[in-house]
């Protein structure tokens, strides 16, 4: 009896360790930052979404070595985003700002987590990760580079929280009903520049006009 019984939790434990080695699909995995985020009613109610806040750059290059500059941007549901920072930065240009980065553009978007593939195409799960005490998801896109590119999510909350080795997405809070990080913060040497949001204003797209 005593035999069996080590026998059965010996395959107790490859069983076990088994199932935490299953990764899921990477539609559960985006399905599920949906989710965390707020759900897709309510990222899809949203025509717009207003954004104010400073760039704290630490050690930078040039000087001063520490900066502090004011932002603001909008994007709406057709994926337009304008952006303008500094002093003049209350007067929005009128064109697209299309020299904004791929992430910081995305994640603007008001119905950003259900585009995360389009600008993230032919993303892959490439396994799990412990980073930071916690057990993240690893999704790499198969035409980008990796270091700057791959996405981890927690597995935990669901929530996207590194784009590549050098972005950090932090400070989630509502708005209006979704999660949105407050905190966009990119590492490179000797220091960080991060986007510290003050304000995020989200406009409901009006309701349809029923028969």
């Amino acid at each position: 009896m005593k035999k069996v019984a080590m026998a059965m939790s010996f395959v107790a434990v490859l069983v076990g360790l088994s199932q935490a080695q299953v990764l899921p699909e990477k539609e559960e995995i985006l399905a599920r930052f949906v989710t965390a985020v707020g759900g897709v009613e309510a990222l899809n109610s949203r025509s717009s979404v207003d954004y104010a806040g400073t760039i704290v750059q630490d050690l930078s290059w040039k000087d001063p070595t520490h900066s502090e500059t004011p932002f603001r941007a909008r994007a709406d549901a057709t994926g337009k985003v304008i952006y303008a920072e500094g002093v003049g930065c209350a007067d929005f240009p009128e064109q697209d700002s299309g020299t904004l980065g791929r992430k910081l553009r995305w994640l603007m978007l008001p119905d950003f987590a259900l585009k995360i593939e389009t600008s993230f195409p032919e993303l892959q799960v490439q396994g799990r990760q412990l980073w930071q005490g916690r057990q993240k998801i690893v999704l790499v896109p198969e035409n980008l580079d990796p270091t700057y590119y791959t996405l981890f999510f927690d597995e935990e909350s669901g929530l996207l929280t590194h784009i590549g080795f050098y972005v950090e997405l932090s400070d989630w809070r509502s708005v209006e009903g979704v999660l949105f990080p407050h905190r966009f913060s990119t590492s490179r040497k000797g220091g960080h520049t991060t986007w510290m949001l003050d304000e995020v204003t989200a406009t409901k797209k009006p309701p349809e006009m029923g028969g």
